[in-house]
């Protein structure tokens, strides 16, 4: 289990990119010391990758391990998922996708009933497997054990055999003119797949999503419903941009506040 800042760091990685030991120390007001010893603590589980002076994620310009994209900014993903799982009517026919976040929408629909869920990701039907009321089809494919999903033709062409009233699809990377991104060309096939093949098209994505290094193209905003997040970045032509595309966008703050 990740401590806060060891999740903390893993969200900069995500977000940000190679961070440095000693720009950490001085952000948390630690040693340097303290800080190899997180470092170090991801390092040897495979959540981040060493260099000299700094730390970055495991392969540049893949993505980190679900393991590890599971513990990063957990309360806003509950959050968000809980609001999808809401707007999603008993009885649909429901498409699911890769991602964290997919997997805790996922969670929140155990007690919704006669769903059929298709999905490439095994945690989704792991979750939902057992739920009284839901049936789970799980694609065929190639099977990332990094990812917990499955790609490929086979997993394109499942997808393509449904029309489901909707959804729910997470995100690599974000860009205000480009829209949604992953790191291969493969989980970009599959992801546009599904959001072709579904009425209502809901995006999940976090704010730690904009601008980081995912190059293959899915689909820009307009081709997707809704967009749910924790927040927007700063920058106020993001904003802009977002609703000259049409989408529409739901923030999710906290349930508490």
């Amino acid at each position: 289990m990740l401590s806060e800042r060891q999740a903390e760091i893993l969200s900069l990685i995500e977000s940000e990119g190679a961070q440095y030991i000693e720009d950490l120390a001085r952000r948390y007001g630690l040693t340097t010391q303290t800080i190899r010893r997180d470092i170090n603590y991801l390092c040897d589980r495979g959540y981040a990758r060493r260099f000299h002076g700094g730390v970055d994620v495991p392969v540049e310009g893949r993505n980190i391990s679900a393991n590890a994209r599971f513990e990063i900014n957990a309360a806003a993903k509950q959050v968000i998922a809980r609001r999808i799982a809401a707007e999603i009517p008993e009885g649909a026919t429901v498409l699911m996708g890769i991602g964290t976040t997919v997997q805790y929408v996922a969670e929140a629909l155990r007690d919704h009933r006669d769903l059929t869920i298709v999905t490439n990701n095994i945690d989704v039907a792991l979750t939902l497997g057992d739920a009284k009321h839901l049936e789970v089809h799980l694609t065929g494919g190639i099977y990332r054990p990094d990812d917990r999903d499955s790609v490929g033709p086979d997993t394109v062409r499942y997808f393509q055999k449904f029309h489901a009233a909707c959804c729910v699809v997470g995100t690599g990377g974000l860009h205000p003119d480009i829209g949604m991104l992953e790191f291969t060309h493969e989980e970009a096939q599959v992801t546009a797949a599904i959001i072709e093949n579904a009425e209502q098209r809901f995006l999940a994505a976090d704010v730690s999503k904009w601008f980081r290094p995912a190059a293959a193209k899915v689909a820009p905003f307009s081709r997707m419903t809704r967009f749910f997040t924790d927040r927007l970045p700063d920058d106020p032509s993001i904003a802009d941009k977002l609703r000259q595309s049409g989408v529409d966008v739901v923030i999710c703050g906290s349930e508490t506040s």
